[in-house]
Formats: structure tokens, sequence, C-alpha cells
């Protein structure tokens, strides 16, 4: 649509205009199609509006249509001079599809952006030199071009932005939202060539038209709704910088939106349309230069936000970010406190101070997640906390089942010669090992085993075999039975207590007269 009311904008010339307070409009239309590439579909779109635009207005799409605005200011005069009549220029329609190109050429010459903005207001051109005297009067521009965000997005702080050439252009985001099939979609001849119909019968109209009007009851609504409006949408001064025309837009809309119906006076309903596209535009604006939406004080901390942010995973440096935006560590801090998109990591130190570095934090989702993108998926992991190793125990013999106990319990030590002998001692004491709170085990089935003979414990426990057994069972009922002490950072192994040779012989543990017995 806007390729079209641009088109449209430049075959009505400048025959009407509206009457304001501040003198006459004339109704020129300068859009830029800002998207990605592939993905906004900026030449696709341009192709099918210029088929409605050559269905509509042929010998106009012939002689008066330029592929490119030229790179110098002398090339835009000349150009304009070319095709005017005598002094008197003639509407031309400029399609730039090369916009990036045409924002570099503006860096260059000067020129460019003066005669720009000279002709957007319709006044008079002259470039004199020893050999060329060049006048334009009048001149009447239609203009649409495609730029990259990345490229749009550079014209800050340029020269031709702060002198108002790239305000006087209505920035649009485009972007593809569906997709046809290639071999077996409709032929759209048909609609373009009554949508063609349609434009030619409006621009007709317009040609005929001198003054488009306000009517007093329109003007009384658009001071108390629009106007405010479009007003509390730029009101910082970064915002100005590439809005500030979008009063004067929203007015010139207007004014097409009227002559598009065939009506020389504007309708509230105009206004709304026009307020609706400005507004989209504001919001490309932001949505590209995000600092261009801030106030004052957070613009700053926006720049910083962005330059950390294009750094990717390897980050800036602080003395960078010194530098760059002239600020203090202080002013750096207090700046950055309240982003939680940014964090301050000090690098490991090569022999000097350690090195303080600025990273950007993608910000969580809702569900709580990050999203990982090219470097950021080799990121260090952060170094986890190690606990406390547990002390060396010396190896102990375990008995064949041992039961944990679920609380130690603590018994005192006695002698009774009345205690049971043999296997019997060993029934009695995993009887004893078993503490109150133990879960009792599942049932099963007991299985009657042979009887074991007197004389076969006897040989066993005179045997190495057995004397080993019952000093590991021994140990066992110290350790249960000693008090347990806890050790807040035991720092040495704890020594294996040596084991003496008297008490490992058989006779030593159990004296001939238990044994007899």
């Amino acid at each position: 649509m806007l390729t079209l009311m641009s088109a449209y904008s430049a075959y009505v010339g400048y025959g009407p205009s509206v009457e304001t307070g501040k003198g006459s409009t004339p109704l020129a239309l300068w859009g830029v199609l800002v998207g990605r590439s592939g993905v906004g579909a900026k030449g696709t779109a341009t192709g099918i509006a210029r088929r409605v635009v050559n269905a509509a207005f042929s010998t106009f799409a012939e002689e008066s249509t330029v592929d490119g605005l030229p790179a110098t200011g002398l090339g835009l005069i000349t150009e304009l001079s070319d095709r005017a009549e005598g002094t008197l220029a003639n509407p031309v329609w400029f399609v730039e599809e090369e916009g990036d190109a045409l924002l570099s050429n503006a860096r260059r010459d000067a020129k460019l952006g003066v005669y720009l903005r000279k002709a957007f207001d319709a006044q008079s051109l002259a470039h004199k030199t020893k050999v060329d005297d060049l006048r334009v009067r009048r001149p009447h521009l239609g203009l649409i071009m495609h730029v990259q965000p990345k490229n749009w997005a550079a014209v800050a702080g340029g020269k031709d932005a702060t002198g108002g050439t790239w305000n006087r252009v209505l920035p649009v985001w485009v972007e593809q939202s569906k997709v046809l099939p290639l071999f077996e979609s409709a032929d759209a001849h048909e609609v373009i060539r009554q949508a063609g119909r349609a434009l030619r019968q409006a621009g007709e109209y317009a040609r005929q038209v001198d003054t488009v009007t306000v009517p007093a009851h329109v003007a009384r609504v658009f001071e108390t709704k629009h106007r405010p409006i479009v007003r509390a949408m730029i009101a910082t001064e970064a915002m100005s910088q590439y809005a500030e025309r979008a009063m004067i837009y929203m007015i010139r809309l207007a004014g097409l939106f009227a002559l598009s119906e065939r009506r020389d006076e504007i309708s509230e309903a105009d206004f709304d349309a026009a307020l609706a596209l400005v507004t989209y535009s504001i919001q490309t604006i932001a949505y590209v230069l995000p600092e261009a939406e801030a106030s004052e004080e957070t613009a700053l901390a926006v720049k910083v936000e962005n330059f950390v942010k294009e750094a990717g995973h390897k980050g800036v440096q602080s003395t960078v970010l010194y530098r760059k935006f002239g600020l203090k560590k202080a002013d750096l801090e207090l700046l950055l406190q309240d982003l939680d998109t940014i964090e301050a990591v000090k690098m490991p130190s090569t022999g000097g101070r350690p090195a303080l570095v600025y990273r950007y934090a993608e910000p969580l989702d809702e569900s709580g997640t990050v999203e990982l993108w090219g470097d950021d998926l080799t990121e260090e992991v952060p170094e986890v906390m190690e606990l406390p190793s547990l002390p060396e125990v010396a190896p102990e013999v375990v008995s064949p089942e041992p039961v944990a106990p679920a609380t130690p319990v603590v018994r005192p030590v006695t002698v009774n010669p009345d205690l049971p002998k043999g296997v019997d001692a060993l029934r009695a004491f995993f009887q004893s090992m078993e503490g109150p709170e133990t879960a009792p085990e599942p049932e099963e089935e007991v299985t009657e085993e042979a009887a074991v003979s007197e004389d076969a414990v006897k040989a066993y426990l005179a045997s190495p075999a057995g004397a080993e057994l019952l000093q590991g069972i021994l140990a066992q009922m110290l350790a249960v039975q000693a008090p347990q002490v806890p050790q807040e950072a035991p720092t040495a192994k704890p020594k294996t207590t040596r084991r003496s040779r008297a008490k490992s012989a058989p006779e030593a543990l159990f004296p001939a007269a238990e044994v007899a017995a």
C-alpha cells in the first residue's frame, strides 16, 4: 500500500495541497520499506505494486519513473532539470531498491541531503558552478526505497539524521506473512487490472483539484484527538529526530486518502487511517532504534546495552566502554545497575590488575529458560562447588550379612560368664546389632539346617580363619559400643590399630576353661 500511495502522490503532482495555518502542504509521500532480506519480501511487494501503477498510469510509469536515486546532489538536480519544462519541474517517482547505497552516498555528499530536504517542501533547487547553472522550481517527488534494518539504524547520530533528511521519510517495517504456491496460485492479472482502473480514476480526479480542505468540525477533532496522540509519541528528543515530520505526514496521508475516494474534503475517518499508519511508522522506529523511544535518562543505557550485545560472547572490556561513551567507572556502574541483561565478569589476572568484561545475558522467557545462540553454546560451565571429601577408613573385615543399625545404640561392656558360646554367641551378637527402630525384615520360610557339632565349631574357631572372624566381630562390637563423637574436619587418615599377636590367638580370646566347658 505504501508503494501505491507513493506513486499516487507523484502522479497527482503539485496541483492539490492541504491548506494549514502555516501555509499549504504539498501531497508528496516518501516511504522506506525496512525489512530483512528474504523475510521482508520488499522487492516482491514493490514489484506487484508497480504492475498496478503501470496498469493505471502507463505513460507516467514509462516516462516519469526513475529506478535508483542519484548518488550526488548534482546528479539529483540534473535529473530533475532534464525532466523539467524550462525551470518548472515535472513530477518524478523514484524507486530505489538499494536504499543502503543511498544512505552511504548521503554521508559522502552533503548536497544530496540538502536537495532532498528542499524537494520535500517543494522549494526551488539551484546548483551553480563555473560550468553549470541549474535551477528547478517547485520540485515534486515521490520516493520509495528499501533498506536493511541494520543500515537504517546506522543513520542514528549522523548529520543527515540530525539535519532532518531522514525524518522526512516514512519508515514502515515489512515482513512476509503469507506464502502462495508458485505454480498453482490463480493468475493475478484480473485483480491487477481492476486495481489499476480504480487507481487511474482516483488519479484523474486528483489532478483536477487545487486545494483539499478540512471542515471546521473535523479540525476540532484533529486538535483534540489526533494531534495530542502524535505529540505524545514523539515527546523525546531522540524520537523527534526521526519522526519530527509525523504530524505533516498525517495531514498528507489524510489528503491522499480523501482524493483516492474522489473527495476534496478530509474526514475524521481519513485522519484515523492516517494516524494508524503514522503510529505504525513510529513503532517501526522504536523497534529498529530502541534508544529513540527511550527517555533522555535511559537512552544512553540502551545504547550501552546494544553495544555490549553486538560484541557477542567475548563481551566488552570496561575501558572500552569508558572511552566509547565518555563515562567514568562510577557513572557506568550507576548506568547499568538496573539492566539485568548486562553482567560483569572479572577475567583471570595475567600479572597485572584483572580486566573487567561486560557481557550480554539473554533475558529469561516466560518458561524460565534462556535461548542460546551461536557462541553462547560454548559458554564456560560455572565452577561446581566440591563437597568435602570423606576420611579414608581402614579396610575392615565385614561379617557375611551385616545389618546397619538405624540409630547407634551404646551399651555398656559387661563380662558375663553365662553368655552363650559358639554358634549361639554369634546369633546373640547379630540380634544385639538390630536397633529398636529398625524395620522388621519380611518373614521368610525357615529351612532347618543340619545341626553343627560342638567339636566342629571348636575346630573352626581354633583355625586361622575362625580367629580372623572372631577378631572382626570383636572390632564391630567395639565400634558400636564406642561413643559417637562427630569430627568437624578430619585432616589426617586415621591410623589402623595394630593387632596384638597375643589377642590374635584363639587361646587368648577364649580361655581353656571356657572352651572346655
